[in-house]
């Protein structure tokens, strides 16, 4: 389509199982004025080769390197023509009407997330829309009462915004690579006066996880990656640096180094030194990328119009990463 209201970004690495379904479910939108724009970071499964053999209607952009979920995201937002972006994960399946409640539901200034719901089993898992984060900027959200999540960022799997906003926001940060840039992007947005709205009627099924080696649930054993585990604790350490003022960033920091020193000490207790050694890659890496978040800093600070204060109102005054251990346990590390 030449003129297309909506763009909708997708992100690939070797994500052959989830395409079929995912992008058959965007071609059966009662609202038909869009473009798929489908960036690949670099794929050796033959998953793009596919797309572009049966689905010659998907526009397909080729990086030349893995820019990672948040490099070639913005990737993406450059190549569409479209007034609005929907940026959704591989292993995604949209309901019929979901781009269409999310046109209806936008308003100027506001990030919109849709519905998510489980797809290992269809009748059981927790619905969300949207999620949380708490004051160390770790995801947050109410299993017990999930219409009760307070939403602070949109998950970048289900996140629609207009075009002009995702630049004027600033995209996300590509230093982050994967994990933790929808929250850094919706804390921007919050800081410059944007809301972030969840939209029910908006509804799509997530198979969580599905489309990199990150945690996911099975049978009540919780299993994640080092990988993973290093890029949270490396990017939830960056985000602070950016995001706070002067005034929060001592006491937040200072509060996640004792805490990380404890979680570090415990599992140097029980013989996990490989997770050991992500934290200290975490905090290794930051020191070597300080002047880029400094400057990142200093961008971000100069376009603030909403306080910290304001802004802690959505987040959650826990450490979450302790109620997940409360709720599944130690996880399986792989």
């Amino acid at each position: 389509m030449n003129n297309p209201l909506l763009s909708i970004i997708i992100t690939n690495k070797n994500a052959m199982k989830w395409l079929e379904k995912c992008l058959l479910s965007i071609e059966a939108q009662t609202f038909k004025s869009f473009e798929v724009v489908f960036v690949d970071n670099v794929s050796t499964d033959g998953s793009t080769e596919y797309v572009e053999k049966a689905f010659p209607w998907v526009r397909v952009v080729r990086n030349k390197k893995d820019l990672g979920f948040a490099g070639a995201n913005n990737v993406g937002v450059e190549h569409a023509k479209g007034q609005y972006v929907f940026l959704i994960n591989t292993d995604t399946e949209l309901f019929p009407d979901a781009v269409e409640k999310l046109i209806k539901a936008y308003r100027p200034k506001s990030i919109l997330t849709a519905r998510q719901i489980p797809t290992r089993d269809k009748n059981r898992g927790v619905q969300r829309t949207g999620a949380g984060a708490d004051l160390f900027g770790y995801p947050y959200f109410n299993h017990a009462h999930p219409e009760k999540t307070k939403i602070f960022y949109a998950d970048g799997a289900a996140m629609f915004l207009s075009k002009q906003d995702f630049e004027d926001i600033g995209g996300f940060d590509e230093k982050l690579f994967m994990f933790q840039e929808d929250i850094d992007f919706s804390w921007r947005a919050q800081m410059i006066g944007y809301n972030i709205l969840g939209v029910t009627e908006a509804k799509l099924y997530h198979y969580y996880g599905g489309t990199a080696t990150i945690t996911i649930n099975k049978e009540d054993v919780y299993t994640t990656s080092y990988f993973r585990r290093y890029l949270n604790e490396r990017n939830v350490i960056r985000n602070i640096l950016k995001n706070y003022s002067l005034l929060f960033i001592v006491p937040i920091l200072s509060g996640l180094l004792l805490i990380h020193t404890v979680e570090m000490s415990l599992l140097l207790m029980i013989g996990k030194w490989k997770v050991v050694r992500c934290y200290l890659n975490a905090y290794r890496w930051n020191l070597r990328n300080i002047k880029n978040t400094l400057d990142q800093r200093r961008m971000v600070q100069s376009k603030r119009t909403v306080s910290d204060a304001q802004i802690i109102k959505q987040m959650y005054w826990k450490y979450s990463k302790f109620h997940a251990f409360l709720k599944v346990g130690m996880p399986d590390f792989k």
